[in-house]
């Protein structure tokens, strides 16, 4: 039960070990995601979970009548804000990361962030260090979708498929598709405009990624859903250039030409991926305030997969989430 708390931050541990997920097969990213938030939740509360009161520490009779619990409750409290941190220590992470030697692993990041805050990107990487037992993430991608840039997504959705074509939509081949001029000029206007909207805030954002890499925390970084255009300024830009760039073909069903060109050319790995811009906010709908905590969306959100290399396997798979509650009053039941 959640009463006295500003902020809650959940992790979802190991994903592919929980039986509801696995029963729904072809589940979207927004649903997984939800699904794996409610789980969690609904697992804690029914594990004797217990108020924070005022972001304090509890005593010791609460203390210990919660460490019988697999779902422990962590307060934590600044001046301004109680967190509660809803974990999953006797998940199987740890065991499934000891199974390999760590050279043996890789490990990815997706971090969903819509403000260009450095101490919440910060936030968001050191609770993953937390789940993960590992000294180094071996790549993170950001993606960052401010408000601003979906008051515009909808006139932008419109220019795209007007122009959309059959071809191929990844293709980094010699046979690079030609595109029209004046395709590739409303192609060029559409990357403007969004690129304006984001660039600031990805540039703020990368200073503190940057600084993980050259402490050798994080070994390469990507960002999602920017064209050609935006993604050759930040990499003339950064110290650390970016060596992924993701796609989302459900906006989008041919590459930028722009985008497509500088990728080829500059050794930058080009994928496609399913994630909506508004992860965050309709999984926040979809969970908390369904559960009864006023919710409206989530401040991040990381989604962590850890794969064998030798074998190409899935080993593990979770969300690490942070969300602001509307009404403190508010509980889970």
């Amino acid at each position: 039960m959640l009463k006295s708390a500003s902020k809650v931050t959940i992790n979802t541990g190991n994903v592919l070990n929980l039986i509801d997920i696995k029963k729904k097969a072809g589940q979207n990213v927004t649903e997984e995601l939800s699904e794996s938030i409610k789980l969690t939740l609904s697992e804690w509360n029914s594990q004797n979970g217990l108020p924070v009161q005022n972001g304090s520490s509890p005593d010791k009779q609460a203390q210990d009548s919660r460490q019988q619990s697999d779902y422990v409750v962590v307060s934590t409290s600044t001046p301004r804000e109680a967190v509660v941190n809803i974990t999953r220590p006797h998940d199987d992470v740890q065991n499934k990361m000891a199974e390999e030697e760590r050279k043996n692993l890789k490990i990815g990041v997706k971090i969903f962030i819509n403000e260009d805050s450095t101490s919440s990107l910060t936030e968001c990487l050191e609770n993953v260090f937390t789940a993960l037992p590992t000294e180094y993430i071996d790549n993170v991608i950001l993606a960052y979708n401010p408000d601003l840039l979906h008051l515009s997504e909808a006139s932008d959705d419109k220019l795209k498929s007007s122009h959309a074509t059959k071809a191929s939509p990844i293709s980094l081949g010699s046979n690079v598709v030609r595109i029209p001029s004046t395709e590739m000029e409303a192609d060029s206007e559409a990357d403007a405009r969004k690129c304006e909207a984001i660039l600031p805030g990805i540039k703020v954002l990368w200073a503190v990624l940057e600084d993980y890499v050259e402490r050798g925390r994080v070994h390469q970084l990507g960002v999602a859903d920017v064209g050609g255009g935006c993604l050759r300024r930040l990499h003339a830009w950064a110290h650390v250039r970016p060596s992924i760039a993701q796609i989302n073909l459900a906006s989008c069903c041919v590459v930028p030409p722009a985008l497509h060109e500088f990728c080829r050319t500059n050794d930058v790995q080009l994928l496609t991926h399913g994630d909506p811009p508004d992860l965050l906010s309709i999984a926040a709908v979809k969970t908390l305030s369904e559960a009864g905590v006023g919710c409206d969306n989530l401040d991040w959100c990381a989604r962590y997969q850890v794969h064998i290399k030798c074998r190409g396997v899935l080993a593990l798979k979770g969300y690490v989430c942070k969300a602001t509650l509307g009404n403190k009053d508010h509980a889970i039941q």
